[in-house]
């Protein structure tokens, strides 16, 4: 595995793909359950959402402090693969925190971009 680095105001972090690998990370949606991100080899993430009792299996790229994952709704068996929605959401990397920058989805034929307001409380926290 080739390692990238990351230069950041001035640090500089040392960032391997292989770190990322099977670690997991929570976005507490009440005090009994969390959606969770986590992250297998090959680029493949799993992204458990705790409303639905679902996980979509999406895909993940780094780029400089940046993590973007790529998904498709493939959570309505029931159409056969009909419905066509797909999210692009990057997530900026902040030591053991992740913080939602920029988030599209593609829905009936069209993408659209959600609204992010800057903030720095974590979105999703590494667990393991």
């Amino acid at each position: 595995m080739r390692p990238i680095f990351v230069i950041t105001i001035g640090l500089l972090l040392f960032q391997n793909k292989s770190q990322w690998e099977n670690s997991v990370w929570a976005h507490k949606i009440t005090d009994r359950a969390s959606n969770t991100l986590t992250f297998k080899p090959n680029g493949v993430v799993l992204e458990y959402d705790c409303e639905l009792n679902y996980t979509f299996h999406s895909t993940y790229k780094l780029v400089k402090d940046t993590v973007i994952i790529k998904g498709k709704d493939d959570s309505h068996s029931e159409d056969g693969g009909k419905i066509n929605s797909y999210w692009v959401t990057s997530y900026i990397i902040k030591g053991n925190a992740l913080i939602v920058a920029a988030s599209k989805q593609f829905f009936r034929n069209k993408w659209s971009n959600k609204k992010i307001e800057p903030h720095e409380t974590p979105d999703y926290v590494k667990i393991k």
